[in-house]
């Protein structure tokens, strides 16, 4: 599964357009931004396959402040973090 993040050079930024999307209609979870994509303000906002279509349509007709976005790969470890 791809998931997509917009990074930000600082976290209002992030909360701000969260609020803009939000109201739109739009779904995107505030989330920790992963490091192998970059390190910047640290939050991004976390959005899926299903919805990078509508963001980016938002994104293209509204003046937004962003840094850019990016996808990764999902790999999901059902081993990570246990510690028996």
């Amino acid at each position: 599964m791809v998931n997509y993040y917009i990074l930000f050079e600082s976290h209002e930024q992030a909360v701000r357009l969260h609020g803009e999307l939000r109201a739109a209609g739009i779904r995107t979870a505030i989330s920790p931004t992963p490091r192998a994509i970059t390190v910047c303000c640290g939050v991004s906002l976390l959005v899926s396959e299903e919805e990078i279509g509508k963001v980016r349509e938002y994104l293209a007709g509204h003046t937004c402040t962003y840094k850019s976005v990016e996808s990764i790969e999902q790999e999901f470890n059902a081993h990570r973090d246990r510690y028996i």
